[in-house]
């Protein structure tokens, strides 16, 4: 082989790997206050009010509130996509599915502040007293494999009058550049921890009225045993 073939086997070989999903990070120079930390261990079922904003290609954008789906889980379900967690988000995969809508997601919101939640990075560790390590946003498992994207971290959140670690924020915006965002399924990393007012398993409306619906009906059988006897 003559070394000018070799060569362009050498640069075609090059051109063949496939791009590796990247991103940067960033802070906006926001901050805020919380008076401590529920504990370092948060699932998907212990983010509710975690507003989640999705924008597309095609210029529609949507703004949902987190909720819980079971034991340990819990999501958004929007126009065209969805956004689920199951089991612990310090390594639990974060999945973002196109259910129907057909456009390249740009731009994704997580924000903590109305909800209670807040993003737990990696540098420092240990990081803030009760918080453990964190994880950064990242993607997982190649699903986003050409993906290039600018994660900026907003409300830069400090423990009563301790001064901020460093580690914890309340919101963070992924930006997808050079329309590299993708179109298909993909998943990713993000550790969160609880604001310490945030009161875990609070019933949905619904739990609510089943609740006083079999109140009611125990109540009405009691009082027909006592007519009876």
């Amino acid at each position: 082989m003559s070394r000018f073939v070799f060569g362009l086997s050498i640069v075609a070989a090059c051109l063949a790997v496939p791009a590796q999903a990247q991103v940067t990070y960033a802070t906006d120079g926001t901050t805020a206050i919380i008076p401590g930390l529920t504990g370092f261990a948060t699932t998907g079922a212990d983010m509710t009010g975690l507003n989640v904003t999705a924008t597309f290609s095609n210029g529609f954008s949507q703004s949902l509130a987190w909720g819980t789906t079971g034991v340990g889980a819990g999501g958004v379900f929007g126009t065209g996509w969805s956004l689920t967690l199951s089991g612990d988000s310090f390594a639990g995969n974060w999945l973002f599915d196109f259910t129907t809508i057909e456009a390249q997601l740009t731009r994704l919101v997580l924000d903590g502040s109305t909800g209670l939640t807040v993003l737990d990075r990696t540098l420092p560790s240990p990081g803030t007293d009760g918080s453990a390590n964190g994880t950064d946003f990242s993607f997982a498992g190649g699903t986003c494999g050409s993906c290039v994207a600018t994660a900026t971290y907003g409300g830069l959140t400090s423990i009563g009058l301790a001064a901020a670690v460093g580690d914890l924020f309340q919101k963070v915006t992924v930006d997808f550049t050079g329309g590299t965002g993708p179109r298909t399924d993909w998943s990713f990393v993000q550790d969160t921890d609880n604001d310490s007012r945030f009161v875990p398993g609070i019933p949905e409306p619904e739990t609510y009225a089943l609740l006083l619906g079999g109140l009611g009906l125990v109540s009405w059988v009691a009082k027909r045993r006592r007519r009876v006897a």
